[in-house]
């Protein structure tokens, strides 16, 4: 997993030098990724997104998962930008975003709790240079399904909560259209609602169930002509 990671991390930093030898005449401005056509800002377009999540509980309870480990997943949707300036942005995003755990349920091997959710980050965008840009904000989310060890469960019934509250960091490269990037995104509501214990269909026990969603995030993009 270690290895998987720093693979990624190390795609994310040498991905501008890629493009800019990909592209004849050397690179444009990572502002400029709307198909050349801008806005006065160079920092206004819309794009698709999508890639790989990396996904874990964090808080008190998680321990009562049996053999509980990191879970291998997805997410992606689409995004618009709208600058103010060629420094300041402020991008909206609407995910499909898959998070959740996997586990060894009654000790019969490991399968997965798997959380999709509904996701719309609302971030400050600022480019620390013409290829680099940082992104930090806030994230609201509708749990849509969830499906324990090959079973879907009822929301309601087994104590998930409806929405989940995030915050959202990671740093972006952009060459003209393309963007590959890379954040974290921590939940600050808990996964099963205050008051709830443990449903015996997620293969856990107990009341201690302050654990709320935590996921590493790299993803590739393309901006979309105005």
């Amino acid at each position: 997993m270690k290895k998987t990671l720093l693979f990624l991390l190390l795609a994310v930093a040498t991905a501008p030098a890629a493009f800019a030898q990909a592209r004849p005449g050397g690179s444009l401005s990572s502002k400029d990724y709307t198909g050349g056509k801008t806005t006065d800002s160079r920092n206004t377009g819309f794009g698709v997104k999508g890639g790989y999540s990396l996904s874990n509980f964090y808080g008190g309870g998680q321990d009562a998962f049996n053999g509980r480990s990191s879970l291998n997943t997805f997410h992606a949707g689409v995004y618009g930008q709208f600058g103010f300036n060629d420094f300041s942005s402020v991008q909206v995003e609407l995910l499909y975003s898959r998070k959740g755990i996997r586990s060894n349920y009654n000790n019969a091997g490991l399968s997965d709790l798997r959380l999709d959710y509904l996701s719309l980050p609302i971030l400050y965008v600022g480019n620390i240079t013409d290829n680099i840009s940082f992104h930090i904000g806030p994230e609201v989310s509708l749990l849509t399904k969830v499906s324990a060890y090959g079973k879907d469960l009822d929301l309601n019934d087994n104590g998930f909560n409806n929405f989940d509250i995030a915050g959202v960091a990671g740093l972006e490269a952009r060459i003209g259209p393309a963007r590959v990037g890379a954040r974290y995104d921590l939940g600050l509501a808990r996964v099963i609602k205050e008051g709830r214990s443990f449903s015996p269909l997620i293969g856990a026990t107990g009341n201690d169930t302050k654990f709320h969603n935590q996921t590493f995030q790299v993803y590739v993009g393309i901006g979309l002509t105005q």
